[in-house]
């Protein structure tokens, strides 16, 4: 959220404070009390809006990196088995496609990572039957492999996921805004005129809390219209 949306925010939430703190003079007043509920409402939206803009991607990077270094470390010791395999058959480009420790895997790209190993899953799973009799390689290492590729592919998408719904947010933010002022202007505004006689001292703390202060301490130009000024006595002739 920038400085500016919420030093707007800020005027919001105070402009509610107001209100709540002078329930007693109208909540009898359907308008208004639906008005307030409206307000709060589009405060809770603007609030939840920013949690979003605000959500950051570092945990989910360190979630990819380590579901990463799982998925490496088990596919080296699955390669390895049918390595050494192939290695017994002659079978060199069996061995080639299979022969990486998990530092290998770790400093390739993603992308070529997850290639990797699930060339090595492929391999593991096409030579199963030769390689369970000596107890090189179960079913349940490859499983447990294809398991952990499964969940770094998920992993992959979640940076790019958590990006989409922050800038969301982000777009949704100034909508957010302009709803919750709409309210105060169009409705609340109004409905408070009427307590600028009978009730002077609600009257002046609304006005000052619908005032923005921007982050250099000054105030802006308040969202609110001006009020028009009191009516006056006529004077005796």
């Amino acid at each position: 959220m920038r400085i500016i949306q919420e030093t707007h925010l800020k005027m919001l939430i105070a402009t509610l404070g107001v209100i709540d703190n002078f329930k007693s003079l109208w909540q009898a007043i359907v308008a208004f009390a639906t008005a307030r509920d409206d307000l709060a409402a589009a405060i809770d939206n603007i609030r939840a809006q920013e949690l979003k803009q605000s959500t950051s991607t570092t945990g989910v990077t360190q979630d990819k990196r380590t579901l990463r270094g799982a998925m490496c470390l088990r596919a080296a010791m699955v390669g390895g088995a049918v390595a050494a395999y192939a290695d017994k058959q002659n079978h060199h480009e069996l061995f080639a496609a299979v022969d990486f420790s998990a530092p290998d895997l770790m400093h390739q790209s993603e992308e070529e990572c997850v290639t990797h190993c699930t060339a090595i899953l492929k391999a593991g799973t096409d030579n199963l039957a030769a390689l369970t009799p000596a107890n090189h390689l179960a079913q349940a290492d490859l499983d447990d492999l294809k398991a952990k590729i499964d969940a770094f592919n998920a992993a992959l998408e979640r940076p790019r996921q958590t990006k989409a719904g922050t800038k969301s947010a982000t777009d949704q933010l100034p909508e957010a805004l302009a709803a919750a002022d709409r309210i105060a202007e169009r409705q609340l505004d109004r409905l408070m005129e009427r307590f600028r006689l009978t009730n002077p001292d609600f009257y002046s703390a609304y006005q000052v809390a619908r005032v923005i202060v921007d982050a250099g301490g000054g105030s802006t130009t308040t969202t609110p219209p001006t009020p028009t000024p009191a009516p006056q006595a006529a004077q005796s002739k």
